[in-house]
């Protein structure tokens, strides 16, 4: 079931460039539908980005936002959000207009980053929830090395609710997979995209606002939760596949390092729901700008807020025997290794994961290119073989190739001679070609195959056919003779009959006028 990103199955084109590019392949292609599979998925968003037929989205919740116009409720901003728009404050002001109370997310990092600085040990940052979902989903063995903190979100929603109660939590940020892990703590989680739709009218107004965060505002660009954890051995990994190759690589790190993940290259700023009309040099010079002007304070909640987090296995473990695995290889005609292209044209890295989709209803084996063409193949050549017409393709004046039929039938003769016997055939031609002392009469058809690649001419047999119409021509007259034959024997007896009844009526009368006579004497 799709919850969080949503398929648009009128739009989708089966090109599987969606499935090439998910880094988990949480994509399913089967029964002729495609979904995302939300307990596999880790919404890093890749497929919205790169569907070219927008036949991929995620649920979009504005409304409930607009409900809350009007009323007091607090909106959490990510710090991304001054790199978004190009007028941050005023997309505050707004916000505060309809009756927000607006505090940055940066705070919850902030309280965060202390807490990461207590580790003795080497921990991966736990701020970006895709590399999280990655971690729990695809690579629980590696668990262990989470660090067991808050996101700098969620830190901030409990600082919140301790502030303001059952007030409304809003949070506004560039990620979708910030709508999973924090639909528990806010009433209400959009994006920067999801806000543009209902930005009208913005209007500047002073309102006094809440303690500021320092440092905690570089959270979303590369190395910013570095800066804020100040720790002299540390390590950044950035985008997906490198992440993975990380993890799997990944035993054991000596000198307590600090490895700080985004899901996003460049940072959260690079965010599925940002904008992409600028460039992420852009994005951070508009960061660092606003980050100068907006007010810098030393006080610091000194709140009671636990931190702590736990992590779960959450890995779907399917297993299938290697005969299994092979029995669909080999229906695909993958029955050697040679044969097992891996090239990805289908969205699977290799033809063995693809065998495993198979097996696990998420993939189906049309979906093969090379396996579907030679299908495709199969049938038509079974087509032509099989077909009752005669079948020759030839190419520079020589037979290069004859069907079944066409074979049988000039088995007796050479290629050379089939040839000159049907050279002089146009299309729509009758062609009459003695074989073996009896005479056949053909229907032809002759085309030049594509790029003049050679001439396929096509016979088919209508001897019998007109033998056949010849034959009931034949009898059509004859029965018509006959019948012209009985109608005329008829005729005749019906005049012989017309004139022996006048003879009897003629004698009647006469007799009776002579007894009328004799009565009236």
């Amino acid at each position: 079931m799709e919850k969080f990103i949503i398929s648009n199955e009128a739009n989708c084109k089966y090109c599987y460039k969606c499935l090439r590019n998910c880094p988990v392949k949480s994509i399913s292609f089967s029964d002729n539908k495609s979904f995302v599979i939300d307990s596999e998925c880790i919404l890093c968003g890749k497929c919205i980005e790169i569907c070219p037929q927008d036949a991929k989205n995620y649920l979009k919740n504005v409304d409930l936002l607009t409900k809350l116009f009007g009323k007091k409720f607090v909106v959490s901003i990510a710090p991304s959000f001054f790199a978004h728009f190009d007028n941050p404050f005023k997309v505050i002001a707004f916000l505060k207009k309809n009756g927000a109370i607006v505090n940055e997310t940066s705070l919850g990092a902030e309280l965060v980053s202390k807490e990461y600085r207590k580790f003795g040990k080497s921990v991966i940052s736990t701020a970006c929830p895709v590399v999280v979902e990655l971690v729990e989903k695809y690579f629980p063995e590696k668990l262990e090395f989470l660090a067991p903190v808050l996101s700098p979100a969620i830190a901030h929603a409990k600082i919140l609710r301790k502030l303001f109660g059952d007030l409304p939590l809003v949070f506004l940020g560039p990620c979708i997979a910030k709508k999973r892990e924090l639909e528990d703590y806010f009433d209400v989680v959009l994006t920067f995209e999801e806000l543009e739709e209902i930005l009208v009218n913005i209007d500047t107004e002073e309102y006094p606002d809440p303690p500021y965060p320092t440092n905690g505002r570089y959270y979303p660009i590369t190395s910013g939760i570095v800066k804020n954890v100040k720790l002299e051995n540390h390590l950044i990994v950035e985008g997906i596949e490198n992440i993975k190759d990380f993890l799997s690589r990944l035993k054991k790190l000596d000198n307590n390092y600090f490895i700080e993940m985004s899901a996003c290259v460049g940072g959260c700023i690079e965010g599925p729901a940002t904008r992409k009309d600028i460039s992420l040099i852009e994005k951070r010079v508009k960061l660092n700008k606003c980050i100068e002007k907006l007010p810098k304070s030393d006080v610091f909640l000194n709140l009671d807020v636990n931190l702590n987090r736990t992590f779960s296995n959450k890995k779907k473990e399917m297993f299938f025997s290697e005969e299994e695995i092979q029995n669909v290889l080999n229906s695909m005609g993958k029955s050697d290794k040679s044969k097992e292209l891996n090239c990805s044209a289908c969205g699977y890295d290799t033809c063995r994961e693809k065998a495993i989709a198979v097996l696990s209803n998420k993939a189906e084996k049309e979906m093969c290119v090379t396996y579907l063409i030679e299908k495709v193949s199969s049938v038509s050549n079974m087509v032509v073989e099989e077909t009752p017409n005669l079948i020759i393709i030839s190419q520079n004046g020589k037979i290069t190739y004859k069907n079944k039929i066409a074979r049988l039938i000039f088995m007796s003769l050479s290629n050379n001679k089939v040839m000159e016997l049907i050279k002089d055939i146009k299309d729509n031609f009758l062609k009459e070609i003695e074989i073996n002392g009896k005479l056949h009469k053909f229907l032809a058809k002759r085309f030049i195959l594509p790029e003049n690649s050679g001439e396929v001419f096509i016979l088919t047999d209508v001897t019998k056919q007109l033998e056949q119409e010849e034959k009931m021509k034949r009898l059509k007259i004859q029965t018509i003779e006959k019948i012209e034959d009985v109608l005329n024997k008829q005729m005749l007896l019906a005049q012989e009959i017309a004139g022996l009844l006048g003879e009897s009526i003629a004698e009647t009368k006469s007799r009776f006028m002579e007894f009328k006579k004799f009565m009236e004497d």
